[in-house]
Formats: C-alpha cells, structure tokens, sequence
C-alpha cells in the first residue's frame, strides 16, 4: 500500500516538474523577469522608472515622479514619459506629502532597452523637459 502512494506522489511531482517547463518554453524560455531601471533629474524634478518582463510582450511600467522645487501646493497639470515605442501620462493630479506621485501599468507592449526616454511635465504654470537614462546596473 505504502509504495502506491510513494508512485502517485512521485508521479505528481513528475507532472508538476513538466508543467513548469512547458510553461516557461511557451513563455519564450523565461526563467527570471528583466527589469531596466531609469533615472533623470530636471531643475524641479527627479523621475526613477522601471520596466519589468511578465513574459514574452508583458511589461509592468513603475514611475516615480518627485517635486524637489520651492513652490506650495503643486498642481500638476501634466506630464507625459514616453520613449518610440511607449508612452504614459496623467494630469491634474496633486502631490502627496512627499511631494511625489507613482504610477504602475501593466501592459503588452514591445518593450525595447533603448538607453533614454523623454520626460515633460506641466504644473503651476511652469513647464519642463528633460532626459530619463537607462541606468548601467539594470
């Protein structure tokens, strides 16, 4: 009896140990996710981004925009990351009491590793653009 157990759980383990691989040969032979980070800095800005594999055409876009300027009470009008191929962007939005606001999308996109992406933002009245880089430890 002991030893038809012993089979059924070893045979579980087997389908579990295939259904891991071919999981992961469908998803394009991806064992761990990639991630690329970004950073860029303006005059009244720091933005940190990072772009996460999920699988094949799956990526999780993280944003972080931080207000490091002297005005009270920012209003941010609008503000747009984009790189050829992507683009995200919000507005009206407040700040929260770090002065920052975070967004996070998960989409299917073709995600190339580009070394620069393009930031913009507008908020009282005021307006700035600058370069967000790849950074070399991704």
């Amino acid at each position: 009896m002991k030893k038809r157990y012993y089979k059924i759980f070893a045979l579980l383990i087997l389908l579990g140990v295939i259904t891991f691989l071919i999981y992961n040969y469908i998803n394009n032979y991806r064992f761990a996710s990639e991630v690329y980070s970004f950073r860029g800095e303006g005059q009244n800005w720091v933005v940190t981004s990072k772009y996460t594999s999920i699988h094949q055409d799956n990526y999780r876009h993280e944003i972080k925009i931080e207000y490091t300027g002297d005005d009270k009470n920012v209003l941010v009008d609008h503000w747009y990351f984009h790189s050829s191929l992507f683009g995200t962007g919000g507005g009206g939005e407040t700040l929260d009491d770090n002065n920052q606001l975070s967004k996070r999308e998960d989409g299917t996109f073709m995600f190339t590793p580009n070394k620069m992406h393009t930031f913009e933002i507008e908020w009282n009245g005021n307006k700035e653009t600058f370069d967000v880089n790849l950074l070399e430890d991704h």
